[in-house]
């Protein structure tokens, strides 16, 4: 495993989702780029990939059901031996144990190159595999973004007799009640006046929802 998120977020993995959060979020505030003013451009890029790494720690740990698929490979990773016996011949040039039969190589310089191809291309496709990924990881901003909030006047939810929020309701609905903001619960802010605040977990992150009656938007 290339990396160890609770290490990134410098938290220990017994740690709960509000020390998780609140690990992310002082994390997120001392390096995002935004903040170095002043900053050279190798530490700002330093900062950028810092920042990608402390949002992904959260994108993992901050769900519950990532977090535990990601402990659960940390724990066989943990499991597996740090050392792995050397395949290597201790005889470099020996050609009569390493050549396949029939294939003769006079030259030891040869010899050694074709003994040491198939390591470069698993080398080489690790490489390829390392630079698709931190491309497509650059190109979607919102890694090192800190999430703003959203607000909507087309949507309607129906609260239930549990308290959760059942979403995509049209606004005709009895007991219909119009989102006027959304907003994460990392986020510090709070629901206009005249709305009622309610904690959907069911979004990932979970978010804070701002709705009002239908009549009363209406009405405005």
């Amino acid at each position: 495993m290339a990396m160890n998120h609770y290490a990134t977020l410098g938290i220990d993995p017994d740690a709960d989702h509000e020390t998780i959060r609140q690990a992310w979020v002082a994390a997120a505030r001392v390096n995002h780029p935004d903040a170095l003013a002043g900053a050279s451009d190798e530490e700002r890029h330093n900062a950028e990939l810092k920042m990608r790494a402390i949002n992904e720690a959260w994108r993992i740990l901050g769900s519950s059901k990532l977090k535990v698929q990601y402990d659960e490979e940390l724990s066989q990773a943990q499991e597996t031996p740090d050392e792995i016996e050397d395949p290597w011949s201790d005889d470099w040039f020996d050609l009569e144990a390493s050549d396949p039969p029939g294939f003769e190589v006079g030259n030891p310089v040869v010899a050694t190159v074709l003994r040491a191809l198939p390591w470069l291309v698993i080398g080489a496709i690790g490489v390829g595999i390392f630079v698709f990924s931190a491309f497509a990881t650059n190109s979607r901003s919102e890694r090192w973004q800190i999430p703003n909030s959203r607000t909507t006047n087309d949507e309607c939810v129906v609260i239930r007799e549990n308290g959760t929020l059942r979403e995509n309701a049209r606004c005709s609905d009895m007991g219909a009640r119009q989102v006027i903001k959304t907003f994460p619960m990392v986020a510090d802010e709070q629901c206009p006046e005249g709305t009622e605040k309610f904690d959907n977990r069911l979004e990932d992150p979970a978010e804070y929802w701002c709705v009002a009656q239908v009549n009363s938007v209406a009405g405005d």
